[in-house]
């Protein structure tokens, strides 16, 4: 799925000056609009904009691809159109996918079809704050007195900036990387699969 050609546009920066991009998308205007915004941004000759489905329809090309990524609701549905579509040996195939229901089904039509190397990570994005932490220094049973005859000086310039120059208040302060209370969004799924 073309979609916005965000991806697209990364895709040709990556295989250009030599290699070619073909592109699908279901929706007609989506479509025009992807090949308009490649027109307009000088690029026109390394990408291919075609308007089909490809769980239907397949890419319209055999055997030249180097690689797939499927960004569509059922991609198990075009497991082997893509097949078709890379070259007769080798070749990867990428698949997107929200939810872990899509991933499971395109991982049993990836072996269906003969992929090797099945592997799916899941891309979360999760955001830590870091700050400073105070914690207090257990009481370990130690006597007062051993305290007070421990070779550490407050007072030399030497122990002021280390964790046991806040003995004295009862704390030791340090960073932590805490993560966000609430989470807006969604994770989702990139799986990988090599034609065999």
């Amino acid at each position: 799925g073309t979609g916005s050609g965000s991806l697209s546009h990364a895709l040709i920066r990556t295989v250009a000056p030599t290699g070619h991009l073909y592109t699908v998308e279901f929706h007609q205007q989506r479509a025009e609009k992807a090949r308009e915004e490649f027109r307009e941004h000088g690029v026109e000759h390394l990408v291919t904009v075609t308007n089909q489905d490809v769980c239907k329809n397949g890419f319209g090309v055999s055997n030249i691809a180097d690689a797939v990524f499927l960004d569509i609701p059922s991609p198990w549905e075009a497991i082997g159109h893509a097949k078709s579509a890379l070259k007769a040996e080798g070749g990867r195939i990428c698949s997107f996918s929200p939810c872990i229901e899509q991933v499971q089904r395109t991982c049993l039509a990836m072996e269906e079809y003969g992929f090797t190397e099945i592997n799916t990570l899941e891309i979360l994005l999760r955001v830590y704050n870091v700050r400073t932490i105070s914690l207090q220094i257990p009481d370990l049973g130690k006597a007062a007195e051993d305290n007070s005859s421990t070779s550490f000086d407050s007072s030399n310039p030497s122990n002021q900036g280390s964790p046991c120059a806040n003995l004295q208040q009862g704390t030791v302060q340090f960073k932590s990387g805490v993560p966000l209370r609430e989470m807006v969004g969604h994770t989702g799924y990139l799986t990988f699969a090599t034609k065999s």
